[in-house]
């Protein structure tokens, strides 16, 4: 859980929407410089990566794309845009220009046996990127697509052979692309990097002295230069330690760094100020 640290170093963090972390500090780097300390004990993450943001234009119904930018992007690159649903990705990409990877989602609803439909999927979902998906899953006959979405229901080109709620399979097709240009779309994958040095630094008297991090068996540092994606999970034991990235070169791209914790441990420990 992330606590108070007594000297004013706060590990207090509102997780962004959509998180459903614990507690969530996050920021970005560009320029050297510290990042937002965090102070926890126990189980948390900590993710360091690079973005690219540039204009993404899509055709609606279509799965041809451009961008304003290609540097950075690559086949296999995820895509963060209201045009797209999310986990949309490049399946093919050269130069400013390619073609849309979609998801599967997972739903749970009711099919039923009487009529061509599945009802009750949740409406926490954008539902109508679900037309011209293909479904599966128990009692869904091989190849069926949904053709229609009216309210909670989906209106399917085959009748299913079991009426009870399960999670179905909906592989998405192009119907989900939003036309129009998105300014504020964002790329990130292996291919999206920085050129700079980033370490992770402890400390142990609330924030007054720290100490460079050391991963794996051998000693070496913790310290990130590759500019690829870092994605790690650590333990704490101990209460009052304090855990920040700290930018200690920096060149150029957009460093986005994340420190959390979450789950039934995290939950179960009394959040407040250290004595």
């Amino acid at each position: 859980m992330g606590i108070p640290a007594a000297i004013g170093v706060s590990a207090i963090g509102t997780p962004p929407a959509g998180d459903v972390a614990s507690l969530v500090y996050s920021g970005s780097f560009s320029a050297v410089g510290p990042g937002i300390p965090f102070q926890v004990v126990g189980p948390f993450n900590m993710a360091l990566w690079a973005s690219v943001n540039t204009t993404l234009t899509t055709t609606a119904s279509s799965a041809s794309a451009s961008v304003g930018s290609g540097t950075g992007i690559a086949i296999g690159t995820a895509i963060n845009s209201v045009n797209v649903p999310p986990g949309t990705t490049w399946k093919t990409f050269s130069g400013t220009s390619g073609t849309l990877a979609f998801p599967t989602v997972s739903l749970i609803g009711t099919p039923l046996t009487s009529v061509p439909q599945i009802t009750l999927l949740p409406t926490a979902y954008s539902l109508s990127t679900l037309v011209g998906s293909t479904v599966s899953g128990p009692g869904i006959p091989s190849g069926t697509t949904v053709t229609s979405v009216s309210g909670q229901t989906a209106l399917l080109s085959a009748t299913p052979t079991s009426n009870s709620a399960k999670a179905l399979y909906f592989a998405l097709g192009t119907a989900c692309v939003t036309g129009g240009a998105d300014t504020a779309a964002t790329f990130t994958g292996a291919s999206t990097t920085f050129s700079a040095t980033v370490q992770i630094e402890r400390s142990f008297d609330g924030g007054k002295t720290w100490v460079v991090a050391n991963i794996g068996g051998g000693g070496a540092l913790a310290q990130f230069s590759a500019g690829t994606p870092v994605s790690l999970a650590f333990g704490e034991p101990e209460r009052g330690v304090v855990y920040r990235f700290n930018c200690i070169a920096y060149t150029s791209g957009t460093i986005n760094y994340r420190i959390s914790t979450t789950g039934a441990a995290a939950m179960a420990l009394a959040i407040n100020q250290l004595t």
